[in-house]
C-alpha cells in the first residue's frame, strides 16, 4: 500500500470518527441549545410575512378598551353579554369562524343568565371554538351554559422547548384517563375548514408541530406580530352604533370570511410567551400561526437524515482539504470560510422554502474536522515532514527539502533507478596541503572550501551525497526531477571553479596555499535511495555511472584538465556548453571506451582564443586517430601556449612518438586505457 493511500485512509478514518462524535453530540443540551438559537435567528431574519394568511385576524382586549368601559362603570372581568356584542358585529360582517383564546371555566359574577346568554350568542354564530386547559391531568372546561353553545373546544396547554421558548405545538392532548382533546390551533383549523384532524398531514416531532412563524408585525402593536388586530372596544362600540342606527367606527365587512381569534393584550391580562421572534410574544399569536400552518399546509419540514449526513460529509471533506492546504498561504482559510458560508447559505435557503436544515452539526463537522486533521497532520505527517527535513537538510537545498516534505512519495526509500548527473571533485595536491597546515588551520580551510562548493551545488538544485575527506560527491535529478540536469551540473562545476579563483586572494591573505579542484561529471542511470542499516543510512547513488564520474575526476590528472565530462553529459548539455574532446578512453574498471571532454565554459561566454585552440587540438586528434602520427605530433606540438603548458598536447606528442616506434594493432580504434583512478 502506497504512503499516499495510507495517508488518505488514515485521514478518512479520522474524519469519520469526527463525524461520529458530532452525531453523538447532537442530542446533548448544549448542541440542541445552539441549534435552536440558529433556528431562532432564521425565524427573525428569514421569515416571510407575505406568506401569512390574511384571512386570520385578531381581536384584542387591550388597555384602551378596558379604560373606555371603566368610565361607564363596567370593570374587568366584563359581563359575558359584552362578548355577545362582539359576536354580533362579527356575524353581521360575515366572519367565518371565531376562536376565544380565553378560558371561561368559572361562572360569571353577574349571574348564570350571563353565561346562558353568552352560550346562546355562541350557538347563534355557529362556528365558534372555546379554550380549555388541562390541570393535573384533568380538563378545565368552560361552564356548561357556555360550553353548550360552542362548536368545539381546544386545549391551550402547550409546553415550551427545553430552553423555555415556544416553537412547537401539539395537535392533540392525551388525558391520563385515555381520552383526548385537540389543541386550540387544531380545533380552530378543524372548525374553520370542516376537516377532521386526521386530514391535516402536519410533520410532527415528538407529537409536536414546529410552528412556521411569518415574521414581523403588520400592525403598530409591538406585542402582536404578523396578523392584523383590532381593539375589542372598537367592535363593541361599533355594534352598539349599528343597533342605534348610526355609522359604526369599524365596518363589519372588514371581517368577511375571517378566522377571528379573540384574546387579551392589556397589561396584566396578556399571556406573554417567549418565542423565536421575540422574548415577549402574545400567546394567541402562536395559536394563530399554528392554525395558519394547518389551514394552508404551510409547514416547516425537517430535512431528512440523508441531507444531514450529506452536509456533514461535505463539511468534513472541506475541513480535511483545508488542513491539507494549511501551508499554502490563504488557501485553507478561504476553503474554511467558503465552506462555512456555503453551509449556512444552504440552511438559510432551505428555511425560506420551508425545510429546516441543521446548522450546528455541519458547521461543527467542518471546524472539528479541520482541527482534528490539522492535529493529526502535525502529530503524524508533521513528524514525518520534520524527519524528512532533518534528514535531508544537510544535503539538499531548503526549497527541495520543502518540496519533499510536502510530497514524501518523491522519495523511493530503498532505492529506485533514475537518470542522474553525478559530480565528483577532489582537491589537487591535497596531501601536500594537509602537510603544510596545522590541524586547526586545515580544518578551517576545508570547512570554507566544502561550504562554498556545497552552496553552489545546493543552489543549483543538486543533492549532496557525501564528503570523502576533501572529495565531494553530488548529483542532480534525484530525489526530485531536475530538467536539463546535465547542463545544470556543468554550470555548477564551472561556477565552483570560478568561485575558487575568486577565493584565491582571500586564501592567500589567510596563509593558505592555492586551492584547485578537479571535477568529473557523468550522466547516466543509477540506483538512488536511502541505503544502509535500520540504525544508520544514507541517501546515495550507486552504479556504473557513479563509478565513471569518479574515474573521470581522477582522469583529469592525465590531461592537466580541471573539469572532465563524459560523452553522455556532453550530449545532455548540448550546444549550451563549449568543450574540447580529449580522448577515447578505457577507464579502469570499464570494458567499453568512451569519449571524454574538457569543459571549457558556457556558450557565448568562453574566450574565443581558447575555442580556437580547442578546434586545433581536435583536428590534431583526428590525425592521431587516422594513424597519421607524424602529422599529428607536429600538430599537437604547434598548439598555442598562451594559456600555459598543455599537458593533454604533451601527452599526445608522447603517444605519437610511441606509436611511430611501435605501431598499434590493425584493429586499433583510437582508444587509450587509463591505468589511474
Amino acid at each position: 500500500m502506497s504512503a499516499r493511500l495510507k495517508a488518505f485512509l488514515s485521514s478518512a478514518a479520522l474524519l469519520a470518527c469526527v463525524g461520529a462524535l458530532v452525531l453523538l453530540a447532537r442530542p446533548s443540551e448544549v448542541a440542541r441549545s445552539v441549534e435552536l438559537k440558529t433556528l431562532d435567528w432564521r425565524f427573525r431574519h428569514l421569515s416571510r410575512p407575505e406568506k401569512h394568511d390574511s384571512r386570520i385576524v385578531l381581536v384584542m382586549i387591550d388597555q384602551p378598551s378596558l379604560d373606555r368601559f371603566e368610565k361607564d362603570g363596567v370593570y374587568w372581568p366584563w359581563p359575558r353579554s359584552i362578548y355577545g356584542a362582539i359576536l354580533g358585529l362579527l356575524k353581521k360582517g360575515g366572519a367565518r369562524t371565531v376562536v376565544f383564546d380565553q378560558i371561561f371555566s368559572s361562572p360569571s359574577p353577574y349571574g348564570a343568565a350571563e353565561d346562558a346568554q353568552f352560550g346562546s350568542s355562541l350557538k347563534e354564530f355557529g362556528r365558534t371554538v372555546l379554550a380549555l386547559n388541562i390541570t393535573r391531568g384533568e380538563p378545565r372546561l368552560p361552564v356548561p351554559e357556555i360550553l353548550a353553545g360552542a362548536a368545539a373546544v381546544g386545549d391551550v396547554t402547550m409546553p415550551p422547548d427545553f430552553d423555555g421558548v415556544f416553537r412547537r405545538v401539539p395537535l392533540t392532548t392525551i388525558l391520563p384517563s385515555g381520552g383526548s382533546f385537540p389543541t386550540l390551533p387544531a380545533a380552530a383549523a378543524m372548525i374553520d375548514s370542516g376537516r377532521a384532524l386526521a386530514d391535516f398531514h402536519a410533520p410532527l416531532q415528538d407529537g409536536r408541530m414546529l410552528v412556521r412563524f411569518h415574521g414581523k408585525s403588520l400592525t403598530a402593536d409591538p406585542l402582536l406580530k404578523t396578523y392584523a388586530s383590532y381593539p375589542a372596544g372598537d367592535l363593541i362600540l361599533s355594534w352598539n352604533a349599528i343597533l342605534e342606527k348610526s355609522k359604526p367606527a369599524l365596518d363589519p365587512a372588514l371581517f368577511k370570511d375571517k378566522l377571528v381569534f379573540i384574546s387579551m393584550s392589556a397589561a396584566g391580562l396578556l399571556d406573554n410567551r417567549p418565542s423565536p421572534i421575540s422574548a415577549q410574544f402574545a400567546g394567541t399569536e402562536i395559536v394563530a400561526a399554528a392554525a395558519d400552518n394547518l389551514l394552508n399546509a404551510d409547514y416547516l419540514v425537517p430535512a431528512g437524515t440523508a441531507v444531514l449526513l450529506g452536509l456533514m460529509l461535505f463539511a468534513l471533506l472541506a475541513g480535511g482539504t483545508a488542513s491539507g492546504l494549511a501551508e499554502r498561504g490563504a488557501a485553507a482559510p478561504l476553503i474554511l470560510l467558503g465552506a462555512s458560508v456555503a453551509l449556512a447559505a444552504a440552511a438559510c435557503a432551505a428555511f425560506r422554502r420551508g425545510v429546516v436544515v441543521e446548522m450546528v452539526a455541519p458547521q461543527l463537522s467542518l471546524w472539528l474536522g479541520f482541527a482534528a486533521a490539522s492535529a493529526y497532520n502535525y502529530a503524524v505527517e508533521g513528524r514525518q515532514k520534520r524527519y524528512i527535513q532533518g534528514a535531508f537538510a544537510r544535503y539538499l537545498s531548503p526549497e527541495i527539502v520543502a518540496r519533499i516534505a510536502k510530497n514524501p512519495e518523491a522519495l523511493a526509500l530503498g532505492g529506485e533507478r533514475r537518470e542522474v548527473t553525478i559530480y565528483f571533485s577532489d582537491i589537487e595536491g591535497f596531501t601536500t596541503i594537509s602537510e603544510m597546515l596545522d590541524p586547526e588551520k586545515l580544518t578551517r580551510l576545508m570547512n570554507r572550501y566544502l561550504g562554498e562548493m556545497t552552496d553552489t551545488i545546493l543552489a543549483s538544485g543538486g543533492t549532496l551525497d557525501k564528503y570523502i575527506g576533501d572529495a565531494i560527491m553530488a548529483f542532480w535529478n534525484a530525489p526530485l526531477p531536475c530538467e536539463g540536469h546535465a547542463l545544470i551540473g556543468c554550470r555548477a562545476a564551472l561556477a565552483n571553479q570560478k568561485r575558487l579563483l575568486e577565493l584565491g586572494p582571500e586564501f592567500a591573505r589567510l596563509g593558505y596555499p592555492p586551492v584547485r579542484a578537479r571535477i568529473g561529471l557523468n550522466s547516466g542511470p543509477a540506483i538512488i535511495g536511502n541505503l544502509g542499516s535500520a540504525l544508520r543510512f544514507s541517501y546515495t547513488a550507486l552504479g556504473d555511472s557513479v563509478n565513471l564520474a569518479s574515474r573521470l575526476e581522477g582522469a583529469n590528472k592525465a590531461y592537466g584538465s580541471y573539469i572532465l565530462i563524459s560523452q553522455s553529459t556532453r550530449e545532455g548539455a548540448g550546444a549550451a556548453i563549449e568543450t574540447r574532446e580529449l580522448d577515447f578512453v578505457m577507464v579502469k574498471g570499464k570494458h567499453q571506451p568512451i569519449r571524454v571532454y574538457e569543459l571549457l565554459g558556457l556558450a557565448g561566454e568562453t574566450d574565443g582564443r581558447l575555442l580556437k585552440k580547442a578546434r586545433a587540438f581536435e583536428a590534431a586528434l583526428a590525425l592521431f586517430r587516422s594513424k597519421d602520427f607524424e602529422k599529428a605530433e607536429a600538430a599537437f606540438a604547434a598548439l598555442p601556449t598562451e594559456f600555459g603548458p598543455d599537458r593533454a598536447s604533451d601527452e599526445y606528442v608522447a603517444r605519437c612518438r610511441h606509436y611511430r616506434a611501435e605501431p598499434p594493432p590493425f584493429d586499433w580504434n583510437g582508444s587509450y586505457a587509463l591505468t589511474e583512478k
